[in-house]
């Protein structure tokens, strides 16, 4: 599956909830080590996974100010306090991970940022930035699912979302699904993203893997 490779620009795009990036609506940062070590800390690490995922990058993630137009919410009025970004490549499937984790000044802060992100607009934004990834791929394709739901449950707040595309066959692929699956999720004043990415079938154990993080952040 290495023609998947160009499917990581779905991970630039992908916007976190949790996160500030450089748009004047994002929301405000103050960081604090206390905090950027409890987002370190809670973030996934190689030992929640199996072998055969590697670690790929580890740290403060970078954000660009760009945003999907359905997905565009005012969040500086919420701070954030620590923040860190992980990602993994899974050596057999291509399947890929990232987790974003965003401490807050506050519980306030973290649910009402919460509350304001996790909308069906971002839904639309997964489904506008997996065409765009095919099409950077060179492959054409259709989404044939999209859906957001309140499970599974992590920490005090969650919310899923699942969107599948059916890709078209190429002279050197068969027709096949791409897989983008979220969970984010609120524990305590804190925020977590999971974005799995994968070919022919989704990563399993997702549930498992938010609430391990989700743990953490306690």
């Amino acid at each position: 599956m290495k023609r998947l490779a160009p499917l990581t620009l779905l991970l630039v795009l992908f916007p976190a909830l949790a996160l500030a990036g450089t748009n004047p609506r994002d929301e405000t940062e103050h960081l604090k080590r206390a905090d950027m070590t409890l987002a370190k800390r809670a973030a996934v690490r190689k030992s929640d996974l199996v072998s055969s995922w590697r670690l790929v990058h580890a740290g403060p993630p970078k954000r660009s100010g760009d945003r999907c137009t359905s997905f565009d919410p005012d969040l500086s009025r919420f701070v954030i306090t620590g923040k860190q970004e992980t990602s993994f490549a899974h050596g057999t499937t291509g399947a890929q991970l990232v987790s974003d984790i965003g401490v807050f000044r506050s519980v306030k802060d973290a649910a009402g940022d919460f509350k304001a992100s996790a909308t069906r607009g971002f839904l639309t934004c997964l489904k506008g930035a997996m065409m765009q990834g095919l099409r950077a791929g060179g492959m054409r394709g259709k989404v044939t699912t999209a859906r957001m739901a309140a499970t599974p449950r992590v920490g005090a707040q969650s919310a899923s979302y699942r969107v599948v595309a059916t890709v078209s066959a190429t002279s050197s692929l068969p027709k096949f699904h791409m897989y983008a699956d979220v969970i984010v999720f609120r524990q305590g004043r804190s925020q977590g993203a999971l974005l799995f990415m994968a070919p022919l079938a989704p990563v399993q154990g997702q549930a498992a893997l938010a609430r391990s993080v989700a743990n953490r952040l306690k």
